[in-house]
């Protein structure tokens, strides 16, 4: 009877425990949701937006002549986006000296240093006469591909991408020795196996991304981002918008299904085309001539449907100025555009769950839409932030979201769990925000009321103290909904 007593006390003192240790991690939790409305603003996001150009000639001048310059660039540029061109011509037949690599260091360094993202074109040429002026062997081509890889490489996190294949006029593998499908899949395989994958490569036609990749399929949602050639080529366009064919960039013909992949396809079957591979890799240019197929309305139209990251704000002045004399969503056309270039995040609803009976952890989640024409190309980092009253943070969690995936017109739902039970009592506002961990400056996302260093505000959580009365109450429910 004794041993029968002592089991019976044991339990009851285990049980009383085991209770109360339930209750101290009973946490009683409310939620208000901020709201949520979007605003015209137009951000400077990194790897994204209008652009300036500028031009070097390697040589055999002072390096330091080039570093002035490219201060010069930089200080007086009102752009973080850059293209920045290259221009290899004095050594057409030889390779880069070591003062012209110099040179090019110095480039880089300068953009790297400060925290610019940098388009990049190699070429020989730029008046239309790169038959005079681009080496006379392909080996040459290579050679020097292998020369700027270094400098390349060791700046990656600032090179958004590099364009073309160096050859051509313009750099734009058109009017070239070297024009053939054979020889861009050469050069490009070439590029891209001495060069970062971190970077992305472009070429300047649908057309030559097919020829080059063999494929009317080269990318998809299960080979994105993976290093191959196919997961890391785009498209550049500076013959955007300029006609029914962009310039050459398209046909006349519909494509035949027995259609080789390198074959033209009409407007609408290239733009198709785009609509589906630059969900993955990058694609703008330039918009040109003034004609009715860059009118703003037929601009924003395509320019979502090509997934447009990128685009030169100084050419074509006339179309530039057209766009600023006209009105779309709210905005002139130009403004319009230059806030829907690349991707353009907006957080539209936040919620909680209860994602136990205890409430030892709340589950938050928030929807975000990507308003922009393209999705991001490269991977943020993502943090949810509890600040209490004074502005401290008192939790941050980092949130496991791919960011690359945001497409447009698909907006996604991000889920955290929140450890309240590691919080004191009171009230505590949630932020959520993204950070380009080149910059290391926060994304902006278009949120009227935004606070640029905090992140976006998602809404107030409420921690009581532990109730016996509220905690009994909450098993009870929970029992009776069994």
């Amino acid at each position: 009877m004794k041993k029968v007593f002592i089991v019976f006390a044991a339990v009851i003192l285990l049980s009383a425990a085991a209770v109360f240790t339930i209750y101290k991690t009973f946490c009683p939790v409310s939620y208000e949701t901020a709201s949520f409305s979007e605003t015209s603003d137009i951000y400077d996001n990194p790897f994204r937006g209008f652009y300036h150009m500028y031009g070097f000639t390697l040589s055999e001048d002072n390096p330091g002549d080039t570093k002035k310059r490219i201060k010069q660039y930089i200080s007086s540029g009102n752009l973080p986006l850059m293209l920045i061109q290259i221009n290899l011509k004095n050594y057409k037949n030889s390779p880069l000296s070591a003062n012209a690599l110099k040179q090019l260091d110095n480039i880089l360094s300068e953009t790297d240093n400060a925290k610019r993202q940098a388009i990049l074109r190699f070429l020989y040429d730029w008046d239309g006469k790169a038959l005079e002026t681009e080496p006379d062997d392909i080996t040459i081509i290579t050679g020097h591909m292998d020369q700027i890889s270094d400098a390349v490489n060791r700046h990656a996190g600032s090179i958004f991408l590099i364009q073309g294949t160096f050859a051509g006029n313009c750099g734009e593998m058109n009017g070239t020795h070297y024009g053939s499908h054979e020889d861009n899949r050469a050069l490009i395989t070439h590029l891209a196996e001495v060069i970062s994958p971190y970077i992305y490569l472009s070429v300047r036609t649908p057309s030559h991304l097919r020829g080059v990749t063999k494929s009317r399929s080269p990318v998809s949602e299960d080979t994105a981002y993976n290093g191959s050639l196919g997961s890391r080529l785009g498209l550049f366009n500076d013959g955007m918008l300029g006609s029914v064919y962009d310039l050459g960039t398209y046909d006349d013909t519909p494509n035949a299904d027995t259609a080789a992949p390198e074959d033209k396809g009409t407007r609408e079957e290239e733009i198709r085309f785009q609509n589906d591979i630059c969900r993955y890799v990058p694609n703008g240019g330039e918009a040109v001539i003034d004609n009715p197929y860059n009118d703003i309305q037929n601009a924003v139209s395509d320019m979502a449907k090509m997934h447009i990251s990128y685009l030169n704000c100084d050419h074509d002045v006339s179309v530039m100025d057209k766009w600023k004399a006209s009105s779309y969503g709210g905005a002139n056309g130009y403004d319009y555009i230059s806030a829907h270039l690349g991707y353009r995040y907006f957080i539209d609803s936040s919620s909680v769950s209860y994602s136990s009976l205890l409430n030892r952890y709340v589950t938050l989640s928030f929807g975000i839409k990507n308003s922009g024409f393209a999705p991001a190309y490269r991977k943020f980092d993502s943090l949810i932030s509890v600040l209490d009253k004074t502005g401290h943070a008192v939790l941050t969690l980092p949130v496991d979201l791919d960011n690359r995936a945001i497409n447009p017109n698909s907006p996604q739902t991000v889920s955290a769990d929140i450890p309240v039970s590691a919080l004191p009592a009171g009230s505590f506002k949630i932020y959520y925000k993204m950070t380009d961990p080149y910059t290391a400056r926060t994304i902006q996302f278009a949120n009227k009321g935004t606070d640029g260093s905090a992140g976006v505000y998602l809404g107030d959580i409420t921690v009581g103290k532990a109730s016996l009365k509220k905690f009994f109450a909450s098993v009870l429910s929970h029992l009776q909904n069994r």
